[in-house]
């Protein structure tokens, strides 16, 4: 009860609240079979979903979740290769280390016209801002977990005449894993968020979860619009739990926080 009873008090909490925000909302019922236009209460969530409407969501779930998966991957590779590159020298990281603290604070739709004019409006546009945005949490926490890396234990290394990359290998990216996926599980959302960003902006070819939000919001069809982002939600939980699971079987057998 200790552990179930806080989420299951809050969620009720969200329910109530989600109740009173539909019904105080002026015009929100004006429709003439009384479904609501602006935020539907829970019990009229799935108003409005029909055959044609399920396909709509489940093409675009693919789409988003294929974007999302693509862009996470790429993530990995560029972060965990920018923390190593910026671990391995002061200089590069100096070099580094502004710029890429530049490209994470500015607002992605500031370089949307770049990305069209260089990627074009396509799946890769979608692709690259998912990773644009996911990266970064990837780059600077494995550059922590190698900088973290037990002294005594790189003496060991050193005593053993090991090679750079054994070294590397061996006892660094194992001992900085930890680190390394508490960017993972950060990046995992990010990289949804930038798959739904990108959909929203970049609107060739069949459209993804962020732009069929878009759609039902301008046909004043709320119900099929909070599934969609209902949807959009479990699709970036789905990663977070996938990457945790990895974590304890990866991490957890052998590290203790």
């Amino acid at each position: 009860m200790k552990k179930f009873l806080p989420p299951l008090i809050v969620f009720v909490v969200i329910i109530a609240g989600w109740y009173a925000l539909a019904y105080s909302l002026d015009n929100n019922f004006a429709s003439g079979d009384g479904s609501a236009l602006i935020i539907p209460p829970l019990h009229q969530l799935f108003v409005g979903l029909n055959d044609a409407t399920i396909d709509q969501i489940i093409l675009a779930t693919y789409i988003s979740s294929s974007t999302a998966l693509v862009g996470f991957l790429l993530a990995i590779v560029v972060g965990i290769a920018l923390g190593i590159l910026m671990m391995s020298s002061r200089a590069l990281e100096s070099a580094l280390w502004p710029w890429l603290i530049a490209l994470q604070v500015t607002p992605i739709i500031v370089l949307t016209p770049i990305i069209v004019r260089v990627v074009g409006p396509s799946f890769s546009a979608r692709v690259f801002v998912s990773v644009l945005i996911a990266f970064f949490p990837i780059a600077s926490n494995t550059l922590f977990g190698l900088r973290s890396v037990s002294g005594a234990l790189h003496d060991v290394f050193t005593l053993g005449e090991f090679s750079r990359w054994q070294r590397l290998i061996g006892l660094e990216i194992p001992g900085a894993s930890p680190s390394i996926f508490a960017g993972l599980r950060v990046s995992a959302g990010l990289s949804v968020i930038g798959a739904i960003v990108g959909d929203f902006f970049f609107t060739r070819g069949t459209p993804g979860l962020g732009r069929l939000v878009t759609y039902y919001f301008q046909d004043t069809r709320s119900g099929p619009m909070f599934v969609t982002a209902l949807v959009a939600a479990l699709l970036g939980l789905g990663f977070f739990l996938a990457v945790e699971l990895l974590r304890r079987i990866c991490v957890s057998p052998w590290h203790q926080p």
